[in-house]
């Protein structure tokens, strides 16, 4: 039976079967046509990353297929087979299904000449082709289909399970085409960027502080029925069993963010608009009792609608039923000395007024902006919120401050870490 024109297939070469590498890219060579070919290697542990790769087809060891196929790094390479024929093939599972019948044909050569069938993988079909190109490169077939892509990356996480979470407990929801955004940021394992029920999202995961996605959650929600236009929507949150792993769905602001905008410069109107939508935001925070303790430019990003927007609710407050998330009770530094901002207002001490009001300092100086930073210097005294450490943490923290001077000794003025040692020190011994 003849097949579509021009169907795009892949192989990979995992790292045991790359001994006779050059064998193969000759013979693919003769075959088909080679369309892109490069090297890749596993973020984290290649177990978990071969699970996530293969498990939704069929259960896999990932540590005896790391043994049998090696944890290095591995080849792909994209082909084109130019007038694809289909016909029934055998299968693993004892099973005949069809299959192109060429790509099976020299998935099962080169499987022979690397030892063993599993050291090359090999699509035999497009919607094999379709998931593993998307999972090898964070590009649908589509955009292969239109060229090589040119941000070509892995998009499997370093803790791949958050893979199979996407793909399966996420699509359960309605998510779809996930690819990896950025890893490994603080207290996040991972964000991906995605499609949720037809519309373009952020997904946020976290494994270290999991009760604080769903904190994020609640509060953005409450925040989101009294200030729409301020606060990007929270579309859906998921979690696991045991509370250690959990993610939130969240509407995609394409931004730029509130500092790339002010080293742009601004315009009159520009800060009018925004002075309206900080007021704004700042009303709804006073209504609510939500605090965010990490206003500043960054975490203000500018909608498709014209509108400021607050992102990053994770380490929000209420400030009515005071709670953290327990890593972050645990993790006194983090809490004390990393997080957060207002660190001139004194341990503990939060206010988003105040912060609101540094923010505003930075818009041009027009009446509106005037106005909006006048009320907010009303109100910032009753905004204020207080948790100060114990004093065993105080303790903490005199210690860690006496190590950062002794640090910045040793190292000296001269020393690259030098002025970040100097910024933390300053910031504890100007708190105790």
């Amino acid at each position: 039976m003849t097949g579509r024109a021009g169907e795009l297939h892949l192989f990979i070469l995992w790292e045991k079967a790359r001994r006779v590498e050059a064998r193969i890219l000759e013979d693919l060579g003769r075959e088909v046509e080679i369309v892109w070919t490069g090297e890749m290697s596993f973020a984290g542990d290649p177990a978990e990353a071969y699970v996530a790769f293969y498990g939704r087809r069929r259960p896999v060891d990932g540590p005896l297929k790391v043994r049998k196929c090696g944890g290095g790094t591995f080849r792909v390479v994209v082909v084109r087979d130019a007038d694809p024929h289909y016909g029934q093939r055998w299968a693993r599972d004892d099973k005949y299904y069809e299959a192109n019948e060429l790509m099976y044909d020299l998935k099962t050569r080169y499987r022979e000449w690397a030892g063993r069938k599993h050291r090359v993988h090999g699509t035999t079909d497009c919607g094999e082709f379709a998931r593993d190109i998307f999972l090898l490169t964070g590009h649908t077939a589509a955009e292969w289909g239109r060229g090589v892509p040119d941000d070509i990356r892995l998009n499997i996480p370093a803790q791949a399970a958050w893979r199979q979470i996407v793909d399966g407990a996420g699509a359960d929801l309605g998510l779809s085409d996930c690819r990896v955004l950025l890893e490994n940021k603080y207290i996040n394992d991972v964000f991906f960027e995605g499609r949720f029920q037809g519309r373009d999202v952020i997904v946020k995961c976290s494994s270290k502080c999991a009760w604080s996605i769903g904190n994020e959650f609640r509060l953005a929600s409450r925040l989101r029925d009294v200030a729409p236009s301020v606060v990007p929507e929270p579309l859906a949150a998921w979690a696991s069993d045991d509370g250690r792993r959990a993610f939130v769905v969240t509407e995609k602001v394409p931004g730029p963010s509130l500092t790339e905008l002010l080293a742009r410069g601004v315009t009159d109107a520009q800060a009018d608009a925004f002075a309206a939508d900080i007021r704004a935001l700042a009303e709804a925070l006073k209504e609510t009792g939500v605090l965010h303790r990490d206003l500043f430019p960054d975490n203000l990003l500018l909608g498709a609608d014209g509108h400021l927007k607050a992102i990053d609710w994770q380490l929000a407050i209420d400030r009515n039923d005071y709670r953290e998330d327990p890593w972050v009770v645990r993790n006194w530094k983090f809490r004390y000395v990393v997080f957060g901002v207002n660190r001139e207002l004194g341990l503990g001490v939060w206010n988003d007024f105040h912060a609101l009001g540094k923010i505003l300092a930075q818009l041009p100086q027009t009446s509106a902006v005037r106005a909006a930073t006048d009320w907010l210097s009303a109100e910032e005294r009753a905004m204020a919120f207080a948790a100060p450490p114990d004093a065993v943490t105080r303790l903490k923290l005199r210690l860690y401050a006496l190590s950062l001077r002794i640090q910045m000794a040793l190292r000296g003025r001269r020393h690259r870490k030098y002025a970040q040692l100097d910024r933390r020190y300053r910031t504890i011994t100007g708190k105790i």
